[in-house]
């Protein structure tokens, strides 16, 4: 028990002192990225060719036709691993609140919407690696169901992500990142819908071109919440579990100027009220 115990205060020690924790969107989106480039330079590579059960008329090629071909297992591996590393920066995100070194969740509806965001981005992500793996030439019908799993369950988690933003941003008004990124988040969602529902029409007409632009347009997209997740992270590198978030600036965003005071701990609550004179000595 007492080295179950060590084990587990080494543990918490090594995670309260980790300053880092916002490159793990960033490295998702680097990796998601660089995976669409480099199926664009294997399709410009191989001259532009069409492959199989494309139309002779067809300029640009479906993702999923470039990724079940001989690259197949690089878009396995890319796929893993952004999917892994997106998931790990949602429930840093969940962690950095509950210990303080982010803006707490006041309420229990923002923890419930932070755990539902981590639980679909899973199943969004677990939806990615299994398209991947069931290539749409061999497996057309498991891998469009298994895409529509992915855009679903991130589409969801998108939600519930600016759902909780909104909460938090009501709580402390005063850290214009809060609301900053709740807008980034809307206006990402509201484009990422306007595009998947172009993408769902278009696919389905005669003409293949246009459902395939929309495609790569929304793949290039997609990491874009990665980056504001960044942002989101990003405050934890300048303070350690043992010192929790009392400053007046947040990553240069300046506290509203009328804009009551509102600290993250009660000991800071209680330290607030202390020089402002209203508690009792």
């Amino acid at each position: 028990m007492a080295n179950e115990k060590g084990t587990y205060t080494s543990r918490e020690a090594i995670l309260g002192k980790f300053r880092f924790y916002w490159l793990l969107p960033l490295a998702s989106v680097i990796v998601f990225w660089s995976m669409l480039v480099a199926l664009m330079t294997v399709w410009a590579a191989s001259d532009y060719r069409v492959y199989p059960e494309e139309d002779a008329g067809t300029k640009v090629p479906y993702i999923s036709d470039i990724g079940a071909s001989g690259v197949k297992p690089l878009f396995i591996a890319a796929g893993a691993v952004q999917g892994t590393l997106f998931v790990l920066a949602l429930m840093s995100e969940r962690y950095l609140r509950h210990k303080g070194r982010l803006e707490r969740n006041r309420h229990k509806a923002e923890k419930i919407l932070s755990t539902f965001a981590i639980i679909f981005a899973t199943i969004g992500q677990i939806g990615f690696i299994l398209l991947s793996i069931l290539d749409t030439h061999s497996h057309h019908l498991a891998h469009s169901i298994c895409l529509g799993i992915f855009v679903v369950g991130i589409g969801i988690a998108a939600a519930c992500s600016f759902g909780e933003f909104a909460m938090l941003r009501r709580n402390y008004y005063e850290v214009h990142w809060l609301r900053f990124s709740y807008k980034l988040k809307l206006a990402w969602f509201i484009v990422a819908i306007g595009l998947a529902i172009a993408f769902v029409v278009l696919v389905n007409m005669s003409d293949p071109n246009p459902g395939a632009i929309v495609e790569w347009t929304l793949a290039y997209w997609y990491p874009f919440f990665g980056i504001i997740l960044t942002f989101d992270l990003l405050p934890a590198s300048k303070r350690s579990q043992e010192h929790e978030r009392t400053d007046k600036y947040m990553l240069g965003f300046e506290r509203s100027s009328g804009a009551s005071h509102r600290s993250l701990t009660n000991q800071s609550d209680v330290e607030c009220r202390r020089e402002s004179g209203t508690e009792s000595a």
